[in-house]
């Protein structure tokens, strides 16, 4: 059973796919997904990812 957060995050990802009418879910969407997910945002800033440079990056590649 996955966490419900990450449950959420993954069904955001799917959306935004969808959205963009893209085939597939890549790991840019679920990035952008995990973005608006304050655990793994917290993860990530405790791994000294620079949140604004990835949000910039992955979300310019649509």
């Amino acid at each position: 059973m996955l966490n419900q957060e990450l449950e959420l995050s993954l069904n955001m990802a799917f959306a935004r796919a969808r959205e963009h009418r893209h085939e597939f879910m890549t790991v840019e969407h679920l990035l952008l997904a995990l973005l608006s997910n304050p655990s793994a945002r917290e993860a990530l800033e405790a791994c000294s990812v620079d949140l604004v440079a990835l949000r910039q990056e992955t979300g310019s590649l649509y």
